[in-house]
């Protein structure tokens, strides 16, 4: 079991759940859309995910995202997964962060390829041989 070690308020309509794995960001609202999949940010800058993460929760129509914690970062870069219920908007968020050289934006990934263990080439690639290795079985 997952042991959840704190929450945090980040901002005025979003909190901060942690625990060893994940930073969790939801939105403080009643409604909650069914989610299939989820928007990909990689950066180096865990702090520009995370200013990523609250401004789209506050503003974007999001109301979930995750990022992982520093001692279970794999490769050099942490994800951002920005949880929605469909693909609709993958073009809108490349429009809207292709200036920003900071992170890259990995488009969209469905929960069934996250069942499947599908990944991007960018992202295995981005790993060691041992790490492709525990990813990839």
């Amino acid at each position: 079991m997952i042991k959840i070690e704190k929450t945090i308020k980040v901002s005025k309509n979003v909190v901060r759940i942690d625990n060893e794995y994940w930073h969790y960001y939801i939105k403080l609202e009643k409604i909650r859309p069914q989610i299939t999949g989820k928007y990909l940010f990689f950066s180096e800058h865990k702090e520009e995910l995370e200013r990523i993460a609250i401004d789209e929760l506050e503003k974007g129509g999001f109301s979930h995202a995750k990022i992982n914690t520093d001692e279970h970062k794999k490769g050099k870069e942490f994800v951002l997964c920005l949880y929605y219920s469909d693909d609709s908007r993958k073009t809108e968020l490349a429009d809207k962060y292709k200036g920003n050289k900071k992170v890259k934006y990995r488009y969209w990934k469905s929960d069934e390829d996250t069942r499947k263990g599908k990944y991007s080439k960018e992202f295995l690639n981005s790993l060691s041989p041992e790490e492709r290795k525990e990813w990839t079985g």
